[in-house]
């Protein structure tokens, strides 16, 4: 290409770079993105810097947690304030996953939306109500605001972020079904996984899981059933050799029985968000990464989850909300190991602290014989709703840059339709 036919400058796309729970993402408004489709991936592969570890020619922040994008604007429903859509940009393949929710980031939506003057907010809080366009749940979240705008001060702290903040309350409603349509998608909350050649050590993979759908679809495994104790911090994880690789062979065959993707050898392509994947054993005392103390006494099970090959820092929160509820239900692989007498509340020991989630189910069956198997695809189960609490603050606001490379090509001013 010569000089004179090559764009002028680069695109810009204006956006705010915002903390919500343990996680990172951008927060554009719909309008600024071309419509969903081919074109729009492109764009968005290229502002993260996706495909590339490092993600270095891009904002992406090399971790599956800091490679996020939040596309929020008013809704079209009389009964809700906020719409979102969440993309869960790939760090290492040319991917965005619209499969699934991100509870971390759901934590700043409401925070995005009264620091861009989506909403109208007035002193101490204002109370809205939004839709997750992925999975169609609804959430109701409490901001608070001081007569400047946006309250980013407070005395709450959640393990895995440095400091304090406002507590920012998010109560999703029904949250069971929302990617796969039942909470138990497979029609049965716990079953065995097998796939020939699959193991760590080249023979046949045989596992027992459960997998639900609560927030995002998640495959709970036992942690003693994979050679491991439980309390393994993510690096540890990360270099127990075959291990990842593994779980991926184990959530692609799920991956395939779900409905997500036709062939389970294709999951890290198609469907690398979700499910999430996740081991747990019971409550037990272990050091953090962070240097502190998680004691048995204070949690109510022990749990690690993997999301999109990359083993969490601390726990995702679409993936705790569905570990807490499903660990509230007899016949799952949670509820082996989950604390006696968890009702209302569930509290997760991670690798950085812990995570409490509240839980309301509906004629729950909890305290029926602990290991009897059900299957009734959630019938008698209906999760009414998971409460959590984050807290959230812009870092950044300004405009992301992109190149007019491949198809953005047509988005340069000079680009004729």
């Amino acid at each position: 290409m010569s000089d004179a036919s090559k764009p002028i400058g680069q695109g810009s796309i204006p956006g705010v770079l915002f903390r919500g729970g343990t996680s990172k993402g951008f927060f554009v408004q719909e309008s600024v993105l071309p419509k969903p489709g081919a074109l729009r991936d492109e764009l968005i592969l290229e502002l993260f810097g996706s495909p590339d570890p490092l993600q270095v020619d891009g904002i992406g922040g090399a971790k599956s947690h800091t490679s996020k994008l939040m596309i929020v604007g008013p809704a079209e429903r009389d009964d809700i304030d906020i719409a979102y859509t969440f993309g869960q940009v790939a760090v290492e393949d040319p991917v965005v996953d619209w499969g699934g929710n991100c509870g971390n980031l759901t934590s700043a939506v409401g925070a995005f939306a009264v620091h861009q003057g989506i909403v109208d907010a007035e002193p101490p809080a204002v109370d809205l109500t939004l839709v997750n366009t992925n999975t169609d749940t609804v959430i109701d979240q409490t901001v608070p605001v001081t007569a400047h705008g946006l309250d980013v001060y407070g005395d709450y702290a959640i393990d895995g972020v440095p400091g304090t903040g406002p507590r920012i309350p998010s109560r999703f409603r029904e949250p069971a079904g929302g990617v796969t349509g039942a909470l138990f998608p497979t029609g049965t909350s716990i079953e065995r996984v097998t796939r020939e050649g699959a193991g760590r050590d080249g023979g046949d993979l045989s596992v027992t899981c459960s997998v639900a759908d609560v927030g995002n679809p998640c495959v709970f495994l036992r942690a003693a059933d994979l050679g491991l104790d439980g309390t393994e911090l993510p690096a540890g994880l990360s270099e127990t050799p075959g291990l990842l690789d593994e779980l991926e062979r184990i959530r692609g065959v799920v991956c395939e029985r779900i409905g997500l993707v036709d062939d389970a050898s294709r999951s890290r392509g198609e469907s690398p968000a979700v499910p999430q994947i996740a081991v747990v054993s019971e409550p037990q005392s272990y050091d953090s990464s962070v240097e502190t103390r998680v004691s048995a006494d204070e949690i109510d099970i022990t749990a690690r989850i993997v999301t999109s090959g990359t083993p969490h820092h601390a726990y995702a929160v679409t993936g705790a909300m569905c570990l807490a509820a499903t660990a509230s239900l007899p016949g799952t692989v949670p509820n082996e190991v989950v604390r006696e007498g968890t009702d209302s509340s569930v509290t997760i020991g991670h690798p950085k602290g812990k995570i409490e989630i509240g839980v309301e189910v509906a004629e729950n069956p909890a305290r029926k014989a602990r290991n009897e198997r059900t299957v009734d695809n959630g019938a008698n189960s209906r999760i009414e709703a998971v409460t959590v609490g984050r807290t959230a603050r812009p870092l950044f606001t300004g405009e992301a840059q992109y190149r007019y490379v491949g198809g953005l090509a047509a988005l340069a001013p000079d680009a004729t339709n």
